[in-house]
């Protein structure tokens, strides 16, 4: 079991600089497929996107100014991409599916996003821009997925992973420019990688894990208050954590076959709860965790 858990670990963190080669092999050879352009008739962005199994990198640009441009090279006979978009209420609703069709299933699906024998093949890239307001869902089954949100205006972010890999977060120094309401992220059986974490200022952070891995990057001192509610069944959660000048405190509720280890310097004030040196309940930039366990492991570390 603990193999298994240092394995998993390890590659969560291999997968935050394998999903960058991703793009570099493949972006050459993108073809411009979607458009919304800019228009003084909404502010916000609600973009919904379905990626059964493929490759997807997901950025600001620094040169094309629309809210949303989406470049690919997919195999058209097995990927069958659709877009729409509409504006109501100050708010342009825009929705990408790429669903395979031509296929004999899951089984089929599941060789291709392993074997990544034809990834220059499947690949797609979605710009956003620094002037408008984003609200993303992202669901991503089979493959990689970059989602880079350095200079971009999120409110709300939902990240779902059946099987794929996939890495979140900002570049170092680039806070996210508004309050972001809710960062969610749901690893099924996949895994995700969520980096500096304290530059979401993201008031909620939710996180549920089924068989999936999550790693939670909470390295650096926070400047805003976050409640962090996390549900595990069988999967694993790493959270790393601030070493100090953020108050902390760990709530759980765990199970006799489940594994909990807690970062040194945390004292249990009662049963399940634990407090570092820093913790003061008034605290400004107060960092909660919440967290519900059945049979996977959760570990709180700092980063050695």
């Amino acid at each position: 079991m603990i193999q298994f858990v240092i394995h998993s670990m390890l590659r969560l963190v291999l997968i935050a600089g394998m999903s960058l080669l991703i793009g570099i092999s493949a972006i050459a050879q993108l073809s411009k497929f979607y458009t919304v352009k800019d228009s003084p008739d909404f502010d916000t962005v609600d973009f919904y996107l379905k990626a059964t199994a493929t490759n997807c990198l997901l950025k600001q640009s620094k040169i094309d100014n629309n809210p949303l441009t989406i470049y690919g090279n997919p195999d058209l006979e097995k990927i069958n991409p659709s877009f729409a978009s509409k504006v109501k209420n100050n708010t342009c609703y825009s929705k990408l599916v790429l669903d395979e069709y031509n296929s004999s299933g899951f089984g089929d699906s599941f060789t291709m996003a392993v074997s990544r024998s034809d990834k220059d093949n499947d690949f797609w890239k979605v710009n956003l821009n620094k002037n408008k307001i984003y609200k993303l869902n992202l669901i991503y089954g089979l493959g990689n997925a970059d989602v880079n949100l350095t200079g971009s205006s999120v409110q709300r972010l939902k990240i779902k992973s059946g099987s794929a890999d996939i890495v979140v977060g900002y570049d170092d120094g680039n806070m996210n420019p508004i309050k972001m309401d809710t960062f969610f992220v749901k690893a099924d059986f996949g895994s995700i990688v969520a980096k500096r974490m304290d530059l979401a200022r993201a008031k909620n952070v939710i996180t549920k894990i089924g068989f999936g891995n999550v790693l939670l990057d909470f390295d650096r001192e926070m400047s805003e208050k976050c409640n962090v509610n996390a549900s595990v069944g069988a999967g694993n959660l790493e959270i790393l954590l601030p070493r100090e000048g953020t108050p902390v405190m760990i709530k759980i509720r765990d199970s006799p076959l489940c594994a909990v280890k807690i970062a040194k310097g945390f004292e249990e004030v009662e049963k399940n709860v634990f407090v570092n040196m820093s913790y003061t309940a008034e605290a400004e930039n107060l960092l909660t965790f919440d967290v519900d366990v059945a049979l996977g492991m959760v570990r709180f570390k700092y980063t050695d």
